[in-house]
């Protein structure tokens, strides 16, 4: 791998991870004051997780856009930052919350980032599956 694809996708990976702490705090602090299990109410909680999952697709689209291809080290690295933050806030308690709601909230950001990243295929107008293709 050649130093300038290394740099693109550090690039991809850094960008989406901008993008996501960006998007993910308008949705959760601004749209919504914050979100937690013990003070939010339950429609916070329903439509502040769905404005996080959304604002995760759009990191998602952002590395995407930066990397200009489907390199799968990119959402893969975004994902271990992710686990790694969701990890420490529930090492060190900073949260408050069940350690069920984070994972939750973790696994709803990397699947919100894999799809994301993942777009052009949602979008794709040709829908032919390998077997389909192969037996033409």
């Amino acid at each position: 791998m050649d130093s300038k694809k290394i740099f693109r996708i550090v690039s991809a990976i850094i960008g989406g991870e901008i993008a996501l702490i960006i998007f993910a705090t308008i949705a959760q602090e601004v749209l919504f004051n914050g979100i937690s299990y013990t003070t939010s109410s339950f429609s916070e909680i329903v439509f502040g997780g769905l404005a996080t999952f959304i604002a995760a697709i759009l990191a998602g689209v952002v590395a995407r856009l930066i990397i200009h291809g489907k390199i799968n080290l990119v959402p893969l690295g975004i994902s271990v930052l992710i686990t790694l933050e969701m990890t420490y806030l529930i090492i060190t308690d900073k949260t408050g919350d069940p350690i069920w709601f984070d994972i939750l909230a973790g696994g709803s950001l990397i699947a919100g980032v894999w799809l994301g990243f993942n777009y052009p295929r949602f979008l794709s107008k040709n829908k032919t599956t390998s077997v389909e293709s192969s037996s033409s």
